[in-house]
């Protein structure tokens, strides 16, 4: 009996992988063959399929840092801190405390505050500044990959000053912004390219101090400039596929936005700019979304405040850096989302040494009453998260702030 059993199973078997034709269904061609060549349906074995992979997004986390300011008693400091890795001047350990964030980013901006020109133009700090070439590599070490040195110290060594510290940055694997040999270099669009999205960067400053080119010269300052800035954005649509726009601007001290930074805002968002990077009054300003006729977005970060600096005001020690995606979905135009405030706070103690970055939230209050700064009497570990939550909207800050 079970033999019979046996007999009519493979029967049924057999039966029902043939069709009204009597053909095998697993030789039917046209049932589509899912399964690689050499995978075997009936064991699984190598069983791949041809499916064509869904192209999946592409995530780009891009950060930007203010101001850094390298005043004498911070590079002195370095000095005191050099090590037999760092022999001359150390100022890597000052940023221990933000390295990883800015090692994590794909890009990374930053706006170099003082030129960096080389020892033989001796070493300063305020007002005309000049710094050791060791604070350019350590920015370089931390994985800065954009350099922007239009600002309004860009000519405190003049202009020998200025094309010592452009010879100093062609040397380093980073995408320099805000120096320009002549007018045509002017025009050539800066362009970073990072997992086939093109980015293409602008740079203008509002001063340089009252400082000049020598006479003659063919080096062009990106000064502050509607006309500029409008043909520009044109021409810089044309080279990338993402438009941002560095901007050296505001009134030192201020958290408001003045005037000239919304009216040359609005060109911004008119003109369909992506993002607007501000930075110089030295402390945060909002960072807002805008929106033109056509629906496109533009964040604009209106002042990311320091990096590092001794200054004194304890509000000058409090700054931004800010990160956010840039995202390219299939077949689609990339666009820019999720921005997120991340808090800094830059120590140093009565001595106007001791340097060191934090993240405000890793900040204490201990070390908040070991600070230097006297300047201001209600310097308080609750004063420093209040210039964030009073000047930052809580959608562009992590829960910790709110």
């Amino acid at each position: 009996m079970r033999k019979y059993i046996i007999v009519l199973f493979l029967i049924f078997i057999i039966g029902c992988g043939m069709n009204e034709s009597g053909n095998s269904l697993l030789n039917n061609t046209s049932v589509p063959n899912i399964y690689n060549e050499n995978s075997n349906p009936l064991t699984g074995t190598d069983a791949t399929l041809k499916i064509p992979p869904v192209p999946s997004d592409i995530v780009i986390k891009f950060l930007a840092a203010g101001d850094n300011i390298i005043h004498e008693s911070v590079y002195l400091d370095a000095k005191n801190r050099a090590r037999s890795d760092t022999p001359e001047f150390n100022f890597i350990d000052m940023y221990d405390g933000i390295a990883d964030l800015i090692k994590s980013a794909d890009i990374a901006f930053v706006n170099q505050e003082t030129p960096i020109a080389g020892s033989e133009y001796g070493y300063s700090g305020h007002p005309n500044f000049n710094s050791p070439r060791e604070a350019g590599d350590t920015l370089v070490d931390l994985g800065f990959d954009i350099i922007n040195i239009a600002n309004n110290h860009m000519l405190d060594k003049k202009e020998i000053g200025l094309l010592k510290t452009i010879e100093y940055w062609e040397t380093k694997d980073v995408l320099l912004l805000g120096a320009f040999r002549n007018a045509e270099d002017y025009d050539k669009i800066r362009v970073y390219e990072e997992h086939g999205v093109k980015i293409a960067f602008l740079t203008y400053t509002y001063s340089t101090n009252g400082m000049t080119l020598d006479i003659g010269s063919k080096h062009i300052i990106p000064m502050q400039s509607e006309v500029d800035l409008r043909r520009q954005i044109l021409l810089a649509k044309e080279a990338g596929d993402l438009v941002f726009v560095s901007m050296h601007w505001g009134n030192e001290d201020e958290y408001v936005p003045s005037s000239t930074q919304k009216y040359l805002a609005q060109i911004m968002v008119d003109m369909g700019v992506d993002v607007i990077i501000g930075h110089h009054p030295h402390v945060v300003q909002p960072i807002i979304w805008a929106e033109n006729a056509d629906g496109h977005r533009t964040l604009i970060i209106y002042s990311l405040g320091n990096l590092i600096s001794t200054m004194h005001p304890s509000y000058n020690m409090v700054g931004m850096m800010v990160t956010f995606d840039i995202i390219k979905e299939p077949n689609e135009q990339p666009y820019v989302d999720n921005p997120l405030c991340i808090p800094v706070m830059c120590h140093y103690n009565t001595d106007r040494r001791g340097l060191q970055v934090y993240l405000l939230e890793d900040y204490t209050p201990e070390l908040a009453a070991a600070h230097g700064s006297q300047l201001i009497k209600t310097f308080t570990f609750e004063s420093l998260r209040k210039i964030i939550t009073d000047n930052i909207a809580p959608e562009f800050l992590s829960e910790y702030y709110k």
